[in-house]
């Protein structure tokens, strides 16, 4: 998928079942001999993580987490960023700036019923309570930048500020400040999941 500047995404569709995902990452040599036994869900993302890793970045790649459960590339200086839902695997990466990417199903309407929790009063004047594709891009964004500030003890509410945005049937842009960093974010529906990117800006 095509982002602005230097960002990278690649997503993979979670249609398999764990044991042909299985089979795929041998077939291309990835190691999945401590993925057997975890449950299903978990397998099936952690065996996508690796597809989509070995695409973006070759076979010699382990994926860490830091203490705080942030996820990196051993060995690299590459910034990446992970996204699942249900349906999707998605993971982006940069080679010099922080990134942050989160993936959300466009029908997801649980966010209107929790708009408090993460919409800011500002924010609620131009994100209608009823409009539920700004509500889910408006989420997505704010998990966005949570990852890209690898923090996730910020404010949902008044720690993130987004600027006002039009939802586009496609394509999205907004921008949103959070403590002395700013961010583009890039929002593109593919069928039917929001995927939104965010990275750092010069005020």
């Amino acid at each position: 998928m095509a982002y602005p500047g230097d960002a990278h995404v690649l997503a993979w569709r979670l249609d398999e079942e764990a044991p042909r995902l299985l089979a795929l990452c041998r077939d291309a040599g990835i190691p999945v001999t401590d993925l057997v036994d975890l449950p299903v869900k978990r397998l099936r993302e952690r065996a996508a993580e690796r597809l989509l890793l070995c695409r973006a970045f070759g076979l010699r790649v382990t994926l860490e987490h830091d203490g705080q459960g942030v996820p990196f590339v051993a060995g690299s200086d590459v910034n990446i960023s992970i996204s699942h839902t249900r349906r999707l695997v998605v993971l982006a990466w940069h080679e010099r700036e922080v990134i942050g990417i989160d993936a959300e199903q466009t029908d997801r309407r649980q966010v209107l019923r929790v708009r408090d929790k993460f919409l800011n009063d500002k924010e609620k004047c131009f994100i209608l309570p009823d409009d539920l594709a700004a509500h889910v891009i408006a989420w997505t964004a704010k998990e966005a930048v949570i990852k890209a500030e690898r923090n996730s003890a910020i404010d949902w509410t008044d720690g993130i500020c987004l600027s006002p945005f039009s939802t586009s049937d496609h394509l999205t842009i907004l921008e949103a400040c959070c403590a002395d960093r700013c961010y583009r974010l890039t929002c593109r529906q593919i069928e039917d999941h929001y995927i939104t990117v965010a990275t750092p800006v010069a005020k």
